[in-house]
């Protein structure tokens, strides 16, 4: 009996949050533009989903920081399952 492969559409992540980024070949440094409805902390982890859906892969061994709307950088540990927010 053949086999049949089922396939779901891997559904683009949506983030409350407006934001911009720069990604080197160590660093994403991403920058909250003030025009979501949420900041980019406080929808940390749906960004950080969008980005590696946009990269099609994970982001987790990249250096990870973002600027707050004061201007004040912070660090961020994620492992795509978890988000920890550092001060830098």
């Amino acid at each position: 009996m053949p086999t049949r492969r089922v396939s779901f559409p891997v559904q683009k992540p949506t983030t409350q949050a407006d934001f911009t980024y720069h990604i080197t070949p160590n660093t994403i440094s991403i920058v909250d533009t003030v025009k979501g409805r949420r900041s980019v902390i406080n929808d940390i982890e749906a960004v950080l989903r969008n980005i590696e859906y946009w990269h099609q892969g994970s982001i987790a061994a990249f250096r990870i920081r973002y600027r707050e709307q004061t201007g004040v950088w912070n660090g961020v540990r994620w492992d795509s399952q978890q988000v920890r927010v550092e001060r830098i």
